[in-house]
């Protein structure tokens, strides 16, 4: 993937994550990994939640991190 890809995919999910916050409001106070419009992880720990995006590959990359509130 590229980085210009990435980018791409990265403001996609922002907007996924602002049009669709209703349907997050499921993981309140906790932090979501989206990336193409799809929650891929989840966890209240945002370290452990990372640690296991990059154990995947996925972090940095195209994931947008959250926090529900």
């Amino acid at each position: 993937m590229s980085l210009v890809r990435d980018l791409q995919r990265y403001r996609m999910s922002k907007v996924w994550a602002k049009r669709n916050m209703h349907a997050l409001r499921k993981y309140r106070g906790e932090f979501v990994a989206i990336v193409d419009g799809s929650v891929i992880d989840h966890d209240k720990d945002r370290a452990r939640l990372l640690s296991r995006l990059w154990v995947r590959g996925l972090y940095p990359g195209p994931v947008l991190l959250i926090r529900v509130t």
